[in-house]
């Protein structure tokens, strides 16, 4: 059996990577929203496998990677050429991470409990490795070659040393973390803790946790604004966002009743706008960076999650 299908994708419109765009995984659709930031509408939608989560939106590549779980495979989609290769990854793929330097994709493999590596180049899996119970989300450092791995039943962080492709570290944090986030410019991790309520911090250079912080219900993810240094988090059972204030390390302020089930979020500097995926009520929020107020909401194809980094920048700020 082949590795992969390949397969051409037709759109209704032209995609362009210049442009400022957001990718929606949908779990009730199976398919994949791409969303005109600039004009603030739904411009085309991709099928992708089944009950899509997790995402990257590479801009050096252009390509966009969805992890499919319920497929057992990963939809590698080129804008460029228009295609959709299609390659499995482990048992529920369900949180990505891209190393642009080897063309190696990390694959969190959640009921495994593996990490599965791909190799880009030939489209099949170079190594799987065990890590911790129910392992979601995973970010990777290229500069510091290390791949931070939330495993959600063992309350633990792995960190994988990806030049030797083995586990350095496990790293105890609180219950149930879940969302793994980090930008290469940052000194630390975000882990956030869906059944405590809270976030971890994790130092890159000592792999240690500095501090841990309560948000509000069942946080999901986070991104981090650099104009400011503010995080935000998204917090599922509360349909709020937490505004976290990096420089006093605390909460300073909550955007409340945003929507059912706040997921993923990300950020458009160009737009000057916060994305978030809404799980339960079908659509995606585009908040103001500055003001932090509502602009506009826009239906999805069916259970938007966006699981990971899903903005394509235009001005490559992000």
């Amino acid at each position: 059996m082949l590795p992969f299908v390949f397969f051409f994708l037709l759109f209704n419109c032209y995609i362009s990577f210049s442009q400022d765009m957001a990718f929606i995984t949908n779990q009730e659709s199976d398919l994949l929203d791409v969303i005109d930031l600039k004009k603030m509408k739904k411009v085309d939608e991709i099928k992708v496998g089944k009950r899509p989560a997790g995402i990257i939106v590479d801009q050096f590549s252009k390509r966009v990677f969805v992890a499919n779980p319920e497929s057992n495979n990963v939809s590698i989609i080129d804008i460029d050429a228009k295609t959709n290769t299609i390659v499995k990854a482990g048992n529920s793929p369900i949180s990505l991470a891209l190393d642009n330097k080897t063309n190696l994709l990390f694959v969190s493999n959640w009921y495994d409990n593996k990490i599965t590596i791909l190799d880009l180049n030939s489209y099949k899996i170079k190594k799987i490795l065990n890590i911790g119970k129910s392992p979601a989300g995973i970010y990777l450092d290229k500069k510091i070659n290390k791949l931070f791995v939330a495993n959600r039943e063992s309350n633990n962080v792995s960190v994988i040393d990806t030049t030797k492709l083995k586990t350095i570290k496990n790293i105890e944090v609180e219950k149930a973390p879940f969302g793994v986030y980090s930008e290469e410019y940052l000194d630390y991790v975000v882990i956030t803790n869906v059944q405590s309520n809270s976030i971890s911090i994790i130092d890159k250079k000592t792999l240690n946790v500095n501090f841990h912080l309560k948000v509000s219900e069942w946080p999901y993810s986070a991104i981090h604004n650099k104009r400011n240094n503010q995080l935000y988090v998204t917090n599922q059972r509360d349909d709020s966002i937490s505004v976290i204030d990096m420089d006093k390390k605390e909460k300073v302020s909550t955007i409340s009743d945003i929507c059912e089930y706040p997921e993923g979020i990300d950020l458009s500097y160009s737009q000057n706008l916060i994305v978030v995926a809404c799980w339960l009520q079908d659509n995606i929020i585009l908040i103001d960076l500055d003001n932090l107020e509502i602009k506009k909401k826009i239906t999805t194809s069916g259970g938007p999650r966006a699981f990971g980094s899903f903005v394509l920048n235009g001005e490559n700020e992000h």
